[in-house]
């Protein structure tokens, strides 16, 4: 049951991604089918030249035409005129380049892969021509009417499947609304009928495929490109398949590990021929022309296959894939609502038409197999054809022994005579010495490695549990005993499992250096890791020497002389899991307990010292601060008012009876504020010069003006000493 719902999905997961793409193809198809005159082509491709052949794959190419629908139209372009060569051209190039074939390879492969394709198609449709035209012989036009007659009706198509002749140029014209109605109905009436069949079927061939094979199919079971494009190819000529059909089912080959030029080979080999292809071949021009048109068509795909390879394994371009889908967004409404027009589509075509016309096409192309073997098939078999195939063949493969394909995480490594003669080289094709002069072989050099110690990863957990994994998962690996437990520096059993990531650093070395380098290397480093725990005490690798231990066996490692021999450099370890053995492990974890909290206790300690030291700190600080700042304001002020003294007594050492009697009058200006006063002199110095005080009443006192200050309350002011008082006297 689980297998039939995987198949589902996969089936609606490929209509989901395809059907926006073959509804805009179908739509192009129409346009193409109304505004292409096929009458005018039949006039343009009658010479024996290079220029017809050109113009045949060019014209054919955007027709939208299967490989069952180009044989009418191709016998019609033979009758109006077109050449041998011509007609090969046009019979190669349309089927294989349809315009929802390159929409649907665009959007399931990519651009690399939609633009490939229809280049190849129209480059294999030229080469088929040109090699018509150099050994095909006379075309006899006479000779093979009869055989054009007999292809038409040994194909098995007709007009109701959409297969049939193209409308005449008469019934073309008509108003805007009567031709896109037109278009319309030949984009998703018409085509959708002549296609629904096949797409079902390679829908659920796809599915299967998705469904039933593993991930690794191709490179497991096939894992050499040049015979895998040979199968393809085999598969391919007698089978049919239209170009939109071979798209999703080379989509579902590549995810299971096919290469893409092998895919290639079968996107172009299996739209270009079939049984019903090669019978009209042969019966227009004969049994030995069909070996120039299957071989051309063969030999190109295979071909471009191989380059296709190439470029890819060297990094020129990205390989194959289809465009990472949104989850969520307008494309995502876009690609469901497209998915199921086109399902809705093809449901209506089954309504209308049922699976019978499909059905007894497919019996028909059967049939037509089973005759080309009867007509084709020689009564002896051809040894010297098969010996030149066979000789053919392993030239091939010698040929691609002398070709090296180094990726962009690889590193090239070739051998000469058994000799070591190139270890560095970098990505890209390379030539090199062929079989069995020469051996080379691409290392991953920049892939990231691991080795486990004291555990082993599973194969069903390393999709869960990648090898560069930082996290042991117990549930998904195998605990190795002997290797997990360790002597610590304190005489205690430890279980420890680790791994160690490292990348090959010498190619030769890696190779021919060590024995089984990876064993050897997991050896080393488990043997500095004992020695490292034997030197730590067991709380040490709990807590705080965890991460120096790993430290100190990764510096330890880089520098053991011996690993020089190996060709690898370790890039990192880690200790995934370090706990007592189980039977121990709880009073362990009891004792990891208390020393955590008696180190969280001192902690805490020696934060709160800090808080208390620093706060004194900073008291101390404030009041040496206020202390320097009170005495800078003493020691300023003081020199202020020694500053004010000096003058003043400067003045009273100059005059010492003056400033005594102006001291005294201050004094009386102090004592008896608001009184007038009069001021007389001393006799001998001033004659007249008296002191006077009179009481004033109240209201005198009142009215008077407010005393000045100093001695501008008086009524008559010192005068000027006279000229003949002494100067000592002043």
């Amino acid at each position: 049951m689980s297998l039939l719902v995987r198949v589902f999905e996969e089936t609606y997961r490929i209509v989901l991604d395809s059907g926006f793409f073959i509804l805009l193809g179908f739509l192009l198809a129409g346009l193409l089918h109304e505004l292409v005159d096929t009458a005018r082509i039949g006039r343009a491709l009658g010479g024996r030249s290079l220029g017809a052949i050109l113009k045949a794959a060019i014209v054919g190419g955007p027709l939208p035409l299967c490989s069952c629908g180009v044989l009418p139209m191709a016998v019609a372009l033979r009758k109006k005129g077109a050449s041998r060569e011509a007609t090969v051209s046009f019979l190669i190039s349309t089927p294989e380049t349809s315009e929802e074939a390159i929409l649907l390879t665009w959007g399931l492969l990519g651009p690399v892969m939609a633009l490939v394709r229809p280049v190849v198609g129209v480059v294999t449709a030229i080469v088929a021509g040109l090699v018509s035209l150099v050994a095909g012989g006379e075309d006899d036009r006479r000779s093979t009417e009869a055989g054009e007659a007999a292809g038409v009706e040994a194909a098995p198509c007709s007009t109701e499947d959409g297969c049939g002749t193209p409308e005449a140029p008469a019934a073309r014209g008509g108003t805007l609304r009567e031709r896109a109605a037109r278009v319309f109905r030949y984009a998703f009436v018409t085509m959708v009928d002549e296609l629904a069949f096949w797409m079902l079927l390679a829908f659920l061939a796809t599915g299967v495929l998705a469904g039933v094979l593993p991930e690794d199919f191709f490179l497991r079971f096939l894992p050499w490109p040049l015979l895998t494009m040979v199968l393809m190819a085999l598969v391919g000529l007698p089978m049919y398949v239209c170009a939109s059909a071979s798209t999703p089912i080379a989509a579902a080959m590549i995810a299971k590990g096919l290469d893409p030029g092998s895919a290639l080979v079968f996107m172009l080999t299996g739209p270009a021929t079939n049984a019903s292809t090669i019978a009209v071949v042969a019966r227009m021009f004969g049994r030995r022309f069909v070996g120039v048109y299957l071989g051309s068509i063969v030999g190109v795909a295979i071909a471009s296959g191989l380059l296709l390879n190439a470029v890819v394994g060297a990094g020129l371009v990205p390989a194959p894939g289809g465009p990472e889908a949104e989850s969520g967004g307008a494309w995502a409404v876009v690609r469901f609502l497209s998915a199921f027009a086109f399902l809705a589509l093809m449901a209506f075509s089954f309504q209308r038409r049922g699976f019978r016309p499909g059905w007894n096409e497919l019996k028909g192309h059967a049939l037509a197999f089973r005759d080309l073997v009867r007509e084709q098939a020689p009564r002896r078999p051809p040894r010297r054809a098969l010996a030149g195939f066979g000789a053919a063949v392993l030239l091939l493969l010698w040929c691609r022994s002398a070709l090296l394909v180094v990726r962009p995480d690889e590193t090239g490594l070739v051998r000469t005579l058994g000799k070591v003669t190139a270890s560095d080289l970098a990505p890209g094709l390379h030539l090199v010495p062929p079989f069995p002069f020469g051996r080379a072989e691409a290392i991953p050099t920049a892939r990231l490695r691991s080795v486990e110690i004291g555990f082993r990863y599973r194969a069903a957990g390393s999709a869960a549990a990648p090898v560069t994994s930082r996290v042991f998962v117990p549930t998904q690996s195998t605990r190795v005993p002997e290797e997990a437990q360790f002597l610590t520096g304190d005489e205690n059993v430890i279980e420890v499992t680790a791994v160690v990531h490292y990348r090959i650093a010498d190619p030769a070395a890696f190779r021919f250096g060590v024995d089984r380098a990876e064993p050897a290397f997991r050896d080393l480093a488990r043997a500095l890791l004992v020695e490292e725990v034997a030197r730590t005490p067991i709380d040490a690798v709990y807590t705080a020497e965890r991460g120096a231990v790993e430290k100190r066996v990764l510096e330890a490692l880089r520098s053991a002389p011996v690993l020089a021999e190996t060709g690898l450099a370790p890039v990192d370890l880690r200790l995934l899991f370090v706990h007592a053995p189980d039977d121990v492990h709880g009073a362990f974890r009891d004792i990891a307990s208390a020393a955590e909290d008696r180190t969280t206790a001192r902690n805490k300690a020696l934060v709160e010292a800090e808080g208390a030291l620093g706060q004194a700190r900073g008291e101390v600080a404030r009041t040496l601060a206020d202390a320097d700042s009170e005495r800078t304001r003493l020691v300023e002020h003081a020199k202020g008012d020694a500053a004010a003294f000096v003058p003043l007594a400067r003045e009273v050492a100059a005059a010492p009876r003056t400033s005594r009697l102006r001291l005294k009058l201050e004094a009386l200006e102090r004592v008896l504020p608001g009184v007038p006063k009069l001021i007389r002199p001393d006799p001998r110095r001033a004659p007249g010069f008296e002191l006077w005080v009179t009481p004033a009443s109240p209201a005198d006192a009142a009215s008077a003006p407010a005393p000045m200050k100093g001695l501008a309350g008086f009524v008559s002011p010192i005068p000027a000493p006279p000229p003949d008082v002494p100067a000592a006297e002043r």
